[in-house]
């Protein structure tokens, strides 16, 4: 999720129907610059190299989840001659979501480092001083190595954003930046939906970012923040659900963000970017990335 907003302007998108790495591209009506959805960057046209805000959102989320939790939701909908645009029943990428397809361009990936169609939580986030973030400070090993439940509802690598033609102008390019951060101090992480198998939630540090990612492999909801309540880092347990307790004894709710009981209640933790994808549209986007536990 970007903000439309770029310098002062305020600017709408569709879908161009063109793919750059084996993902879509958006384009803006107002300059017919291309976008890729993943970093939010334009790549071609009058706006090349400006970068849209991305918006700390949830992933994804089960529909029932969501409600409960935000009951008077409004929900946008296009209709499509007599019925919806797409089957509420089928997922038209489910072939390619069970099968080992990474995309139509033919491209063979070679970061080796995680099958290619593993999924992902990606994380970036804006470092101090651009050191690399150090590894896991929960000791958590990410238990027996399952993958993650209804894996094949994988986020932006594999719902037809990741099949396609190499690079919308006939080249590939650079790696994608991310929002407006600095390429020098912004970390990108992944974590494997594997580590969630025993566990909904990881404390981790990047270089002096804390950070909580939290996977519910039962709804599917997915979220991060940081895990800092003012300068007080706090350190996270799984309760029941998307809920997690503090180690002061205060309860969140990890859909919306707030506490619900303890000295924080009605305090929010400030939410951190991320995405659900698949571990070779990730890394080809941002090949300096790190796993956790590796």
């Amino acid at each position: 999720m970007y903000s439309r907003d770029l310098e002062g302007k305020t600017y709408t998108f569709g879908v161009s129907g063109k793919l750059w790495r084996d993902a879509l591209l958006m384009y803006d009506h107002q300059t017919r610059s291309l976008w890729s959805h993943i970093t939010g960057e334009a790549i071609q046209g009058p706006l090349k190299g400006k970068q849209l805000k991305p918006l700390a959102s949830m992933p994804q989320i089960a529909w029932k989840t969501w409600q409960t939790n935000y009951p008077n939701t409004r929900v946008l909908s296009v209709p499509f001659r007599d019925g919806m645009r797409e089957s509420l029943s089928q997922d038209t990428y489910q072939r390619y979501h069970t099968s080992q397809d990474t995309g139509v361009s033919g491209t063979e990936y070679t970061d080796n480092r995680l099958p290619n169609k593993s999924l992902v939580i990606g994380v970036q986030v804006q470092t101090k001083d651009g050191a690399p973030g150090r590894d896991g400070v929960d000791g958590q090993d990410g238990a027996d190595g399952q993958d993650g439940a209804d894996g094949g509802r994988g986020g932006d690598g594999g719902r037809g954003g990741d099949g396609g033609q190499d690079g919308a102008d006939g080249q590939d390019g650079a790696p994608g930046r991310s929002g407006n951060f600095d390429p020098y101090n912004t970390q990108f992480r992944a974590y494997p939906l594997t580590h969630f198998a025993k566990t909904t939630v990881i404390n981790d540090m990047i270089g002096e970012v804390p950070l909580l990612i939290f996977h519910d492999k039962v709804s599917f909801a997915t979220a991060v923040f940081k895990r800092n309540v003012a300068k007080d880092v706090r350190t996270f347990s799984s309760q029941d659900g998307h809920f997690v307790e503090d180690n002061t004894g205060t309860r969140w709710n990890l859909v919306t963000g707030e506490a619900t009981s303890g000295k924080d209640k009605g305090k929010r933790l400030e939410r951190v970017p991320a995405v659900n994808i698949y571990w070779f549209a990730w890394a080809r986007y941002y090949p300096q990335t790190t796993i956790y536990r590796q």
